[in-house]
């Protein structure tokens, strides 16, 4: 090694030394390939195979309980009250809009519900997200997303939309990497998919033409996960609920993901190792968890023919927070795990109280092509420019077919 990879070495050690100590306090234990019996009640499958496909190198580091992040004071004080399922569950009556549905889940599908909605609880996001793809051999893709979303039914919107249904008005113009440049997407998201499904756009660079894209839902893959996460897995889980039937699992204490500022503050190149992020950047916690398994239905299609879910305790944090997500094919092996990171506040944007549970990233491992994607990254180390939460609204028309295309050219 020459002294100046060495320099750059021990500095990105103290970086990450520093920014772990700081938010995190001592290692409690770590779990690795040696001792993974030992804990493995407290794991899921995805981790646990991680630990076989993986065990020279995939370690997790497990510290004493942070704060908690909390939900929004506003949207917690509207919140105290269940709303109903109808249309199949395909939809909500809530008694407040722009509330948590489900204070007090009593169905598998609440949980599904009080996380998707979670990502309603600002009136609107502007921010640019990276995405970086590592392939076996531990090279890396990165790419970023310009993204702005509108949420009509929080308290706080100020454009007002003829449509209650209207859950999230969504536009994103693709920056990089080049082959993906320039493409933008254009997304009408509604609360009650059996009343109206998704629509999207779409601007492709190459023909210049604005088109319906009736593909971006269900497994469709996304542009940005290196064709190994679908449009219903980014973000964890989005979209309609109907292909799956939907049963709980109970509540179990496990170790997952909570309070990785560290990772929100190391660069790519130190977090992005090759097969799986970086242990020495990622922190794990003892927490309560609530397990969903969803099976496809008879007579449905779907890459994933079950998938298990893992939403924390909403009496911990106030919102059930999706922290893992296991993904089986038709034989029932696992495919992909996933799992979400979470920090409190800001990561250097603005608009959300120093409290609030952001979502930092999220991290997809595919075990057969050994790579893994992140995906909707987040932080000063990872992001050209500050997030910006609850800020000034786009106007309805940008949210169009005829403002894509401005917006596009």
């Amino acid at each position: 090694m020459n002294i100046k990879k060495l320099i750059i070495t021990l500095v990105s050690s103290l970086v990450i030394s520093s920014s772990v100590a700081s938010a995190d306090g001592h290692v409690k234990y770590s779990v690795t390939a040696d001792n993974v019996s030992e804990y493995a009640s407290m794991l899921t499958p995805g981790m646990m195979n991680m630990f076989a496909q993986y065990p020279e190198t995939f370690r997790m580091d497990v510290y004493e309980n942070g704060a908690n992040c909390t939900l929004d004071s506003e949207i917690a004080a509207i919140s105290q009250s269940n709303g109903t399922m109808i249309n199949d569950n395909e939809g909500i009556e809530v008694p407040n809009a722009g509330q948590i549905p489900f204070p007090d889940p009593s169905h598998p599908q609440h949980y599904v519900w009080n996380y998707r909605m979670y990502a309603g609880t600002v009136s609107a996001v502007d921010r640019i997200q990276t995405s970086v793809n590592v392939k076996a051999d531990g090279s890396i893709t990165t790419g970023q997303q310009d993204t702005n979303i509108s949420f009509p039914n929080n308290p706080r919107t100020k454009i007002m939309y003829a449509d209650k249904n209207m859950f999230a008005l969504f536009m994103q113009k693709n920056l990089g990497p080049p082959r993906s440049a320039g493409l933008v997407t254009l997304v009408h998201d509604f609360i009650d998919s059996y009343m109206q499904p998704r629509k999207a756009w779409q601007y492709s660079p190459a023909t210049r033409r604005v088109r319906r894209a009736p593909d971006i839902s269900y497994d469709s893959l996304t542009s940005a996960g290196g064709g190994i996460v679908t449009i219903d897995s980014y973000g964890g889980f989005n979209g309609a609920q109907d292909k799956y039937d939907w049963n709980y699992e109970g509540k179990q204490k496990m170790i997952i993901p909570m309070n990785n500022d560290a990772l929100s503050e190391t660069s790519i190149e130190t977090t992005f190792t090759i097969n799986h992020p970086n242990p020495d950047v990622v922190r794990f916690e003892e927490r309560d968890v609530h397990i969903v398994h969803a099976t496809l239905k008879q007579g449905q299609r779907h890459l994933y023919a079950s998938r298990t879910f893992y939403f924390t305790d909403q009496n911990e944090f106030g919102a059930n927070l999706l922290v893992y997500h296991d993904m089986y094919d038709d034989n029932q092996d696992l495919m992909r795990t996933n799992y979400q990171t979470t920090v409190a506040g800001n990561m250097g944007g603005q608009g959300l109280e120093d409290t609030s549970c952001n979502p930092q990233g999220e991290y997809t491992m595919d075990f057969a092509t050994r790579t893994y994607s992140g995906t909707n990254l987040f932080g000063p180390a990872v992001s050209p420019r500050s997030s910006i939460y609850n800020g000034e609204e786009m106007p309805a028309s940008f949210y169009t077919p005829d403002g894509l295309r401005r917006y596009a050219r």
